[in-house]
């Protein structure tokens, strides 16, 4: 039986091969592509999904137009999945694998996704949440895009963006910091729109990656949406939740009618996914499944993807229901458009470019992992080997979805060899993942193409404050935490340490803002007894300096070699307390 089913398998192959070879992309006629990922939308967060409460016309109409494939597996949180989406690399090889632990940067040496569309003639844009580092040589700029219009850190109400607004967003058009008077989300889709307009007019191709940062908390959502739904749902949030969605959908629409208007919508790839479990959905409704956000259970990773791609040839309307992962998007898109890439370039996804055009494909019988970087360090276990309708979660629960799709009965006693075949891959894994979990990727210090650079307290490795809200209240360990820092050139640097976001101007023991910069109402926090300011290079003796009378920093100067180091910076009270970490630090190289 095995012989026979590897038999087909291999005849199954060739057949694809011969078919996906029928619709090459010429030179001159390259699509447009978009990919457009929310941020905290659910597998279940879907009309078109079952859903019973949300309604999401646009979104189902794209489903109806799409190859849909529903057993798609992202990471259960959001900067591994954007990682693993713009390298094809797992969260744990590529250097992205959380959102804290001082693990959320890419490694340097990957090629992305924007890098390789631009070395083939594409003009590149990105518009929303980045989250792969907010400083030289890790912003979208570094990675490969040309047009930026972005936010740092993971949202809007995050450490590094602080008093931002959903409904009135400071954002980064390049380096230079701007103002709008719109809600979010409909400013990345009209700024995407914008310069989609202006390269259709020059008649150039642009990969455009419209990444959302709704519907992530705190769930403010524009009024017409929340009053859609505030009726329909006792919990506040909830209703909030669905509100940002609906407006995500009315959103896909206006993108939709452009691209129709202009006569684009046949020659441009569309892509729509989730990046990680629902956030907030499962209230409503969960698909059957078990876990939310951060969970290695299924509703922590299985995400929708949508693929419309009009000219060619690809039979719509059908879905592929084969485990398939994030990783496999950027093989999938390169083998598709016959893009040129290094050979050094190595995937953990594969291209599925054969099955976009067959109705009656052959499953390739994969494993996948999904694990991303946990805790306080990437732990064996903690993730989720899938094979066909089998998952292995945290090397002793497996489970069949086909007959436990909420993940209630645990086989691993009823199918030993199922079991053993599962963990053996993911032993396997683990030993070429394993020698590189205790790396970081360094913070650069000193270059010339950014400097100073600021250093926030989500970058702490433990212990990492990285809301408004938290630095607002103070929290955090009292001697904050260990950033990894890397001086690429030696001299005297400036140091200054402050309780408050720079930009604010604010004194070292006042309370912080009321409001955000559109009006909204935001933690103020506390005041705090700071007194002096404390620093400590590679955990030796700490150097030590009192504030200045109505200080808003404690300013040092210090000698640094070339090299990386592990940096601490905290406040103390005047009698000799530890009362929290230096939230914010700004490093300057001096001439």
């Amino acid at each position: 039986m095995n012989l026979f089913r590897e038999i087909i398998y291999f005849i199954g192959l060739i057949t694809l091969a011969i078919f996906s070879g029928c619709h090459p992309v010429t030179e001159n006629d390259l699509p447009n592509v978009i990919i457009v990922l929310a941020d905290d939308q659910g597998y279940g967060d879907f009309s078109c999904n079952g859903n019973p409460v949300l309604e999401t016309p646009s979104l189902d109409k794209l489903y109806d137009e799409s190859i849909r494939f529903s057993d798609f597996h992202v990471s259960p949180l959001c900067t591994p999945t954007r990682g693993q989406l713009l390298t094809g690399v797992d969260a744990m090889r590529n250097g992205a694998a959380t959102v804290l632990t001082a693990r959320n940067i890419l490694k340097r040496n990957l090629v992305t996704m924007p890098e390789i569309f631009k070395d083939n003639g594409y003009s590149t844009g990105i518009f929303g949440k980045w989250h792969l580092g907010d400083s030289y040589p890790d912003r979208p700029m570094d990675k490969g895009f040309q047009k930026c219009i972005w936010h740092q850190g993971w949202g809007l109400r995050s450490e590094i963006e602080f008093d931002n607004d959903y409904y009135e967003t400071r954002y980064l058009d390049g380096l230079e910091t701007k103002y709008s008077n719109k809600y979010c989300t409909n400013l990345w889709f009209d700024k995407a729109i914008e310069w989609m307009g202006d390269m259709a007019s020059q008649n150039k191709p642009f990969f455009t990656y419209i990444a959302l940062n709704a519907p992530h908390g705190p769930f403010d959502s524009p009024k017409q949406d929340y009053d859609f739904y505030k009726n329909k749902i006792e919990n506040e949030k909830t209703a909030s939740f669905l509100g940002m969605i609906r407006n995500i959908d009315r959103n896909i629409k206006h993108l939709d009618n452009w691209l129709e208007e202009h006569g684009l919508k046949e020659n441009t790839i569309l892509i729509y996914m989730n990046d990680n479990g629902t956030a907030q959905g499962e209230l409503v409704y969960n698909a059957n499944m078990r876990g939310k956000k951060g969970s290695n259970y299924e509703g922590g990773h299985r995400a929708t993807c949508l693929f419309r791609y009009p000219k060619a040839g690809i039979i719509s309307s059908r879905t592929i229901s084969f485990p398939t992962e994030i990783q496999d998007v950027l093989p999938t898109l390169i083998e598709l458009l016959q893009l040129k890439v290094d050979t050094a370039c190595k995937f953990d996804g594969k291209s599925l470019k054969p099955y976009l055009y067959l109705t009656d494909t052959v499953s390739p019988n994969r494993m996948l992992v999904v694990q991303y970087g946990g805790g306080l360090k990437p732990e064996k276990y903690f993730g989720t080997v899938i094979w066909n309708s089998w998952r292995l979660v945290g090397g002793n629960e497996l489970y069949n979805l086909k007959t436990d799709p909420s993940q209630e009965n645990n086989l691993v006693n009823e199918f030993p060899v199922v079991f053993n075949k599962m963990k053996t891959y993911y032993e396997q894994w683990w030993r070429e993942i394993e020698p590189d979990t205790g790396h970081f990727v360094p913070i650069i210090i000193g270059a010339t193409q950014e400097n100073p650079v600021i250093i926030s307290s989500g970058s702490w490795e433990k212990k990492a404050v990285n809301t408004q809200w938290a630095v607002a209240g103070g929290t955090g360990d009292p001697r904050g935490g260990v950033s990894h820092l890397n001086a690429i050139e030696s001299g005297i640097y400036k140091i200054e340490l402050s309780r408050w976001p720079f930009h604010l101007n604010k004194k070292l023991t006042e309370t912080g803002i009321s409001t955000s910069i559109g009006g909204t109402k935001i933690n103020k926090g506390k005041a705090l007894p700071i007194y002096t300011g404390c620093i400590s290079i590679n955990n030796k003796k700490e150097i030590v300096k009192n504030a200045k009378a109505d200080a808003k920093n404690i300013s040092f100067e210090l000698n640094l070699p070339v090299g990386e180091f592990d940096f601490q910076a905290w406040f103390k009270d005047e009698g000799g307390n530890n009362v929290c970490g230096a939230y914010y630090v700004r490093i300057e190289k001096l001439n």
